[in-house]
Parts: structure tokens; sequence; C-alpha cells
């Protein structure tokens, strides 16, 4: 739970749209992987994984082409902090914690609001992109 924590303070501390973008795979990945080891069943990971990047990298590529060309920089302080963040993270209190029990490998009843929210995400994202694309008023090039 702490590395979701700093990937997340990590991804409020960058500035530019791809390093955004990539800060947020990390963390999808990661949030996967968490998944997958809990439940021992990869469609919900897969589920996750090409929800949530399928509509980031739409929202994403979508500012990419409406923001200028900027050299991405560094912010030095981030580099900084990243290894008081690694010090501080105990990697045996992070997979302590994920216990495997048949009954949620069975039943996903854990897992039911979790796909609930992605379906939900997915319509509104598909939703959005749709407003977006079809607006008379949209910077969108028509080529």
């Amino acid at each position: 739970m702490s590395m979701i924590m700093i990937m997340s303070i990590f991804f409020m501390m960058m500035t530019h749209p791809i390093m955004m973008l990539m800060s947020i795979m990390l963390l999808t990945l990661y949030m996967a992987l968490i998944f997958y080891k809990v439940s021992q069943f990869s469609l919900i990971s897969l589920i996750m994984i090409l929800l949530i990047l399928g509509g980031m990298l739409i929202i994403f590529m979508y500012m990419v082409s409406l923001s200028p060309n900027n050299k991405i920089s560094l912010n030095w302080m981030t580099l900084v902090s990243l290894p008081f963040f690694m010090i501080f993270l105990n990697w045996e209190t992070l997979m302590e914690n994920v216990n495997n029990e048949i009954i949620e490998k069975i039943y996903f009843h854990g897992f039911m609001n979790l796909i609930l929210l992605m379906m939900i995400y997915l319509i509104i994202t598909l939703f959005v992109v749709l407003k977006l694309t079809n607006s008379n008023m949209s910077p969108m090039k028509m080529t």
C-alpha cells in the first residue's frame, strides 16, 4: 500500500503529460500484479490493465496533441526524494498482507465492486471520447 502511495505522490509531482502517462502506467501495472498475487486469477488484472490504460492512453493522447512540444524537464527534488522514499519502504510488509483465501478465489466477492467500477469507468471514458470527437468546437483537426 505504501508503494502505491509513493507512486501517487510522484504522479502529482510530474509536470509533463508524457511523464504523467508513464507514471500511471507503472502504477496500473503494479496494482495489476497485486491483484494477480491476491487472486491467482489473471482475468481481473487483465481487465484492469485494459480498462485503465486504454482510457488513460486516449485521454493523454488528446492532451498531448493539444500541448506544445516542450522538453521534459526533470524536477531534481523528485529525483533526490526517491532514495529516501525507498529507504522507508519495507518490502516484507507489502507482501505479508496479501493472503490467498479459497473463498475469494472461487466467488470473487471482494472483486465485484472493482469489476463494476471498471465497467462504469470504461463507459464514462467512451462517452467522453465520443463527446470530444463529435463536438464542432473541438480543437481536433479533421484531415
